[in-house]
């Protein structure tokens, strides 16, 4: 694999978990948006210039999408009590229940056939097990000797 294949299998990941996490009829959710919210999830009561600094994504982007999210009900944007001019973000506990927890226990199956149409149940089962491999040793905590 080279980079290229690299970032062509990195976006049919990407697209799968958008799959797999949208509810039926919804529009899709840009990457910067899935990053931005991911980022929260994983970074409560943080700076829009922290998460600008992680994501790599422009300070507009940023500020647009969390004032967004925010006004969706699924950021909870709250003033800096030791800093008055800096605003911190979490992501709202209903929100984070509702939406992050159910949504990311779902089965992605259906995804997997939506990335790959025609395949058949044992091509689907060889993939998400080959899936799971990969996520274990990438995002394993541990180093191998």
């Amino acid at each position: 694999m080279n980079a290229g294949e690299l970032h062509r299998l990195a976006r049919v990941l990407r697209e799968m978990a958008v799959a797999a996490t949208a509810n039926p009829g919804e529009r899709p959710v840009s990457a910067s948006t899935v990053a931005i919210a991911e980022d929260v999830a994983g970074n409560p009561s943080t700076s829009i210039s922290q998460i600008v600094e992680r994501t790599g994504l422009a300070q507009s982007l940023v500020s647009g999408t969390v004032a967004r999210l925010s006004h969706a009900g699924v950021f909870v944007v709250e003033q800096d009590p030791t800093d008055r001019r800096r605003m911190l973000v979490t992501t709202s506990p209903k929100r984070r229940a509702e939406d992050f927890t159910d949504r990311g226990a779902r089965g992605i199956g259906d995804a997997i056939r939506q990335a790959v149409p025609g395949a058949t149940d044992a091509r689907v089962a060889r993939i998400q097990s080959a899936l799971d491999r990969l996520a274990k040793e990438l995002t394993s905590r541990t180093t191998a000797p």
